[in-house]
């Protein structure tokens, strides 16, 4: 583990001993030292609970360190509770997750929310900030029309304007520091590509220290100059991007070798096919046949754009238009008409990629939430009985090691992994005979990924048919049976075996779409 102390007298952010207890005897954080270098990237990651946000509301000054934890700041020391305006001062800006442009708003006005430049009762002067944003936009180098609706823009150019907004959010203020809390969380591969480059050259061109956070290992490798990781509070190793492997970064973050992370794949012999499709069309997707024995995990992939994305809605939504037919069990379902409700009635279940949109309602509890698609069995007499609401809520929080395990907390206020056991959980616990999901561990760090992993693999050996559709090929080559590789909207070969791995999975998208 390198020194946390070296390299620190210029460091933009200094921390020492930085601790944080909730409870009496209880650290979230325990003796925190790390610093972030001007003109450097440096990732932090950890697992669900390891206290990475906790670190970044200590920092916004949400909340107060322990006493003796020392913070200090573009070379001032904080006395204790860091003031958002003592940050501000410091030049140090902050980019959270969901701050997303808000649709229907030019990127103008998007841009100035809460910074208009004008004095009391006057008028905004729109002609000067519209040369100040277009100044800034292209500074660093953002190719967009500043009239534009935020609704048209690539989700690649909504998130580079979300940390232009924190930068000129104090106007003539210096910048020494950006703190990125899962800035490409919502992107895929290729726009999260793009968008660490452009923060890296950022912290570069303007001599800005960046303090990532992330978890998405092999994109953390790729943008970042350093990597922290954080596990129960501590931070358990600090080292060079390019002296680490991904395969270091696991065993770090989870405790244990890359090989424990995933679950023993049961390579099952074919039996009773209990799930057929037969001429799927829509989209982008051409007569996609496929069947699936009891038990048997199936992924589909490729290459972003090849069509693997669209498998999932178009095997469980009829307004998507497509045609094809499915057989769950020994019933025939016409894909263009039967309901959603009928799928589900049959055995299906889906776990969409885009959690926070269509999975999880982030507004009410947890126990609202898993108890959504069985609410009949909790209403006696005509009456939502909340206690059996309540009990069955708490029993599956255990179940599937959702924490914090108190089910009454909203859905919202919850990790990005946390909320997935729970969008899991509630399918699960219906028991379907087939379940698919679509990139399952999407902005889920390693620990949870490990957790959701065994889950699958659980309920697979029972008997449940899984379709994967994901880009992991890491994930699909430890987790699959077999795993279909498409392009141009057909399967163009089928990996099993020993042939399956992620080495021939990506060669096997890459061949594929050349051809």
């Amino acid at each position: 583990m390198t020194n946390p102390m070296s390299g620190a007298d210029d460091a933009v952010i200094r921390l020492r001993g930085v601790s944080k207890s909730y409870i009496e005897g209880v650290a979230v954080l325990d003796g925190v030292n790390l610093d972030v270098l001007p003109s450097t990237v440096t990732a932090l990651i950890g697992a669900n609970g390891s206290g990475k946000s906790t670190l970044v509301k200590i920092l916004s000054g949400y909340h107060a360190p322990d006493k003796g934890s020392h913070i200090s700041l573009a070379g001032e020391a904080i006395d204790g509770h860091v003031i958002p305006s003592m940050a501000r001062a410091a030049g140090v800006r902050f980019v959270h997750q969901d701050s997303q442009l808000v649709p229907g708003l030019s990127v103008l006005e998007n841009m100035l929310v809460g910074t208009y430049q004008s004095a009391l009762l006057a008028p905004v002067k729109w002609a000067k900030e519209r040369r100040r944003l277009q100044a800034m936009v292209e500074r660093y180098g953002v190719d967009v029309d500043i009239r534009a609706d935020a609704a048209t823009l690539s989700l690649a150019t909504a998130a580079k304007l979300s940390v232009l907004r924190a930068i000129g959010a104090a106007h003539d203020e210096h910048l020494t520091a950006l703190i990125l809390d899962e800035p490409t969380a919502a992107l895929g591969r290729d726009d999260a590509r793009e968008m660490l480059a452009w923060i890296r050259d950022l912290a570069v061109s303007e001599k800005v220290g960046v303090l990532l956070i992330g978890h998405r290992l092999d994109e953390i490798l790729a943008a970042s100059d350093r990597v922290a990781v954080l596990r129960s509070g501590r931070i358990v190793a600090l080292e060079d991007a390019s002296d680490v492997t991904h395969e270091d970064l696991v065993r770090h973050i989870v405790g244990r070798s890359i090989e424990s992370y995933y679950p023993e794949r049961d390579v099952r012999a074919s039996g009773e096919t209990v799930f057929r499709v037969e001429g799927l069309h829509g989209r982008r997707v051409r007569h996609l046949s496929f069947v699936a024995a009891k038990g048997e995990v199936i992924g589909v992939t490729g290459l972003p754009g090849s069509g693997f994305e669209d498998v999932p809605i178009l095997l469980m939504d009829p307004s998507t238009g497509a045609t094809g037919q499915i057989t769950i069990g020994a019933t025939p379902v016409d894909v263009a008409h039967a309901s959603i409700e009928r799928r589900i009635e049959l055995g299906m279940a889906l776990i969409p990629a885009d959690r926070k949109v269509t999975a999880i309602a982030t507004g009410v509890s947890v126990t609202e939430n898993l108890s959504l698609v069985n609410i009949g069995r909790f209403i006696r007499h005509g009456i939502l009985s909340r206690r059996a609401e309540a009990d069955y809520a708490t029993g599956l929080v255990h179940e599937y090691g959702v924490s914090p395990a108190d089910p009454g907390v909203s859905a919202g206020s919850l990790s990005g992994g946390n909320q997935q056991k729970v969008v899991i959980a509630k399918w699960m616990s219906n028991e379907p005979g087939v379940l698919v999901l679509h990139e399952p561990t999407q902005a889920v760090d390693v620990g949870a990924k490990s957790d959701i992993f065994r889950l699958i693999a659980s309920a697979a050996e029972k008997g449940m048919v899984a379709v994967i559709s994901s880009v992991e090929y890491e994930d699909l080559a430890h987790l699959c049976n077999r795993v279909l590789v498409m392009a141009n909207g057909v399967v163009t070969s089928e990996l099993h075996g020993e042939h399956l791995s992620a080495e021939n999975l990506t060669a096997a998208a890459f061949r594929s779409t050349a051809a």
